[in-house]
């Protein structure tokens, strides 16, 4: 694992807003369609197994195309793929009350799925494009994504409850604008040190489409073992995660909890995550990394794995407080990771490689959980998927004591500023 011990470039700070800023609405769009679109899927589909897939569906195109999207920011530019990628998350909430068909929502899920993944994905590349993978601002990166969590998911549950779906659906639209709008903000270069390069003024059609041998360069970074541990990791985070977007939204509706007091529990987790995010370069300098990783990782899994047992909102609050804290901590931890580990030419496809092997969790939680509902119920199945993460985390602890790469590259990290 390729760790750097000189003094993070300094970057200036409208370049920061911009980037911080699609990261920040980009994610938050996430958050808001994790209470809008599964109250919306539940009020026009009963099938735990149907609607596992539909809402995991936000997750299938990223899977295929990040990499891609990757590669796009590395060959073409950040602020292009940003301004497209910021468009579509305009359009898409819009078609969701204009088109109330499961069919119809499978797609436009699929759709907006992607739009606010590239917008992450995109917030990743710049930080390697501009500031070469420091935790110092992937950890401000982190931070700042918190904020809009913080209120928006109430407030959209609120907007759900008093004005109906189609207000909610209109929020989001809107929100989407902010993306586009620090996308505007993006220099048209990149300007890290290592790597400078205008983008063509001309794009061509096939400048565009997805190359095979981008796909073959980001899985060759799996060979890495450093990089194909905390991938591994990551992808068990997003367990949680997806759990935490679908079906814990799904059971606590099914309880009796508002669709504000479902947002408020989302907004307790972004708001320990604060806490977690301004610790992550602290952490990262005092703890080795790949136990401080997967320790908090599992703990934030077994916090939503418990909503069954608990049921009461204040301890509910409290469990997606430590779900929140620890993805929180690690998130700067695993981009910088990834994003170090390779060259300044090659951030894009990493941060895109990890995003495609995130969908896979994030896609398979969902679908996989709703089979166990079917088949168990849906409380059975929270317990089943902590004990499955449980037994996962554990081989891949063992792993790590096994492997001396991995016993080498797991060094407190050593990064001044």
């Amino acid at each position: 694992m390729a760790t750097s011990t000189t003094t993070p470039p300094t970057v200036p700070w409208h370049l920061q807003s911009a980037v911080y800023g699609i990261g920040l609405f980009s994610t938050t769009m996430f958050y808001l369609a994790s209470v809008v679109v599964p109250l919306w899927v539940a009020a026009i589909e009963s099938s735990p197994l149907l609607i596992g897939i539909v809402l995991g569906s936000r997750h299938f195109l990223p899977l295929f195309l990040s990499i891609h999207g990757g590669a796009l920011m590395d060959r073409l530019g950040g602020r292009r793929v940003m301004i497209f990628f910021g468009i579509v998350g305009i359009i898409t909430p819009l078609l969701f009350p204009v088109m109330p068909w499961i069919w119809a929502v499978l797609v436009l899920q699929m759709i907006a799925g992607l739009s606010d993944s590239m917008g992450w994905l995109g917030a990743q590349t710049l930080i390697g494009h501009h500031m070469r993978g420091s935790t110092v601002y992937t950890a401000r990166l982190s931070f700042t994504c918190r904020f809009g969590p913080l209120l928006a998911p109430p407030v959209i549950g609120w907007i759900w409850d008093v004005y109906g779906s189609t207000w909610a659906f209109v929020g989001l639209s809107v929100w989407g604008f902010g993306m586009l709008i620090c996308a505007l903000m993006l220099p048209a270069h990149r300007t890290d040190t290592a790597h400078t390069e205008t983008p063509k003024e001309r794009v061509r059609f096939r400048d565009v489409m997805p190359r095979m041998v981008d796909y073959i360069d980001a899985f060759r970074m799996l060979t890495i073992p450093a990089i194909a541990l905390i991938v591994m990791v990551s992808m068990l985070s997003h367990v949680g995660s997806s759990v935490q977007s679908s079906f814990y939204v799904v059971y606590l509706g099914d309880q009796g909890f508002t669709g504000t007091q479902i947002g408020s529990l989302l907004t307790a987790a972004s708001f320990a995550a604060l806490g977690g995010a301004l610790s992550a370069h602290w952490m990262a300098r005092h703890f080795k990394p790949f136990w401080f990783v997967m320790t908090t990782v599992l703990a934030g899994i077994l916090s939503v794995a418990v909503t069954p047992a608990i049921g009461v909102f204040w301890l509910l609050m409290i469990a997606s407080a430590v779900r929140g804290a620890a993805n929180g901590a690690t998130q700067p931890i695993i981009i910088s990771t990834v994003l170090r580990s390779v060259g300044a030419e090659a951030r894009g496809k990493a941060a895109g490689m990890r995003g495609t092997c995130n969908r896979i969790s994030s896609i398979a939680a969902p679908v996989v959980m709703g089979g166990l509902a079917e088949l168990v119920g849906i409380e059975t199945s929270f317990y089943l998927v902590g004990v499955i993460a449980t037994v996962l985390m554990g081989a891949l602890v063992v792993h790590v004591k096994r492997s001396a790469a991995l016993t080498e590259a797991n060094k407190i990290y050593n990064e001044d500023g």
